[in-house]
């Protein structure tokens, strides 16, 4: 429903001042806050409209309002004022990057810490993966004289290796020319595109690629790396620290020990990953819109790195719904271009 000017001013306050302080908003702290130059009894009235639309809840009659999850909706789509990092901010975070090693693993964990840092709340970070699993090199190591280690890398930098009987005996100054010849003919080819051809290789050949056909395949079965950081700073928040309103100490637990499992679990990670849009920009769940009903305390802001039709992965944030979406937007809008930039170029570029 569409809502009024004054609607929508008051539900901004009532968002944004329970975001800075943790403490269900007031009709007296709206007048205060809004600007709106109107009594508290009109405030009152108005605050009874949303939240009989459902925008905002009270804990108990005499108590202020807090948003709802459908309020935080709203503000995000409606009211919501765009954000950027500060200049010197970051430089700071960009030069963080400039003094690590150019390892993706270092990357993505130094991405998760800093955005736990900075927003006091989880980072989260998936490592790129292909959109497609191809053959980026092959590479064949003798074990003993009919017994090898096949090695396949991935376009995204993935190395799986298996071992393989060789039809025949062959030592390393025949398998490395092998192995260059195999590469190059493989190279950017998927699992089904190498199974096609081995009917017509030599049985060594065939040995060979029938080997990094599974291994592709393997790839394409893997779950994301999960990379995370910040629960410590989640757990200081006043969600956790303080029981709400007729709330009891084991129902709190019971929330954080969700987010812990969630964080834990890859899978349900890729799966919350797998429902987002593939080719948006930076998307924000709501709590019960991960279809998660544990989930329904939290929210999740989220941007993709990387090549959207080749290698990408996701940075973001999770934490409380009550959290500074503008400020969380900003930061993981810039982590997603900064990430990109590196994923290609790397830091010095």
């Amino acid at each position: 429903m569409e809502l009024t000017e004054r609607q929508e001013r008051i539900l901004r306050t009532v968002v944004e001042t329970y975001v800075d302080t943790a403490h269900p908003v007031g009709s007296s702290a709206v007048v205060g806050q809004s600007g709106l130059a109107v009594s508290s009894a009109t405030v009152r009235n108005e605050m009874a409209v949303l939240e009989d639309l459902g925008y905002i809840h009270h804990f108990h009659t005499s108590g202020g309002r807090v948003p709802t999850n459908a309020g935080y909706r709203y503000y995000i789509e409606h009211l919501m004022e765009r954000q950027n990092l500060s200049n010197s901010e970051a430089r700071t975070i960009r030069h963080q990057f400039l003094q690590s090693h150019t390892e993706m693993q270092e990357w993505l964990q130094l991405a998760a810490a800093i955005m736990a840092r900075r927003i006091h709340n989880v980072g989260l970070v998936t490592a790129p993966k292909s959109a497609e699993v191809r053959l980026r090199h092959l590479e064949i190591i003798a074990i003993q004289n009919t017994i090898a280690l096949v090695l396949v890398v991935l376009q995204d930098g993935t190395v799986l290796q298996e071992m393989v009987t060789l039809p025949e005996s062959r030592n390393q100054e025949e398998l490395s020319p092998l192995a260059d010849r195999l590469s190059a003919e493989f190279r950017s080819l998927s699992s089904d595109a190498i199974e096609t051809r081995v009917p017509s290789l030599l049985p060594l050949e065939a040995a060979v690629a029938g080997t990094a056909a599974r291994l592709l395949r393997r790839g394409e079965e893997r779950r994301a790396q999960v990379y995370h950081a910040g629960l410590a700073d989640m757990i200081r928040q006043p969600e956790f620290t303080a029981l709400r309103h007729g709330e009891s100490l084991s129902i709190m637990n019971e929330r954080l020990r969700s987010m812990v499992e969630f964080l834990h679990q890859g899978f349900a990670v890729e799966r919350l990953l797998d429902g987002l849009d593939q080719h948006g920009s930076v998307q924000i769940i709501i709590g019960g819109e991960t279809l998660v009903a544990e989930l329904r305390d939290y929210s999740f802001v989220l941007g993709r790195y990387g090549d959207h039709d080749d290698s990408s992965g996701f940075v973001g944030v999770v934490g409380p719904t009550r959290m500074e979406y503008p400020r969380a937007v900003a930061l993981v809008r810039y982590m997603t271009d900064l990430m990109s930039h590196l994923t290609f170029r790397g830091p010095e570029a």
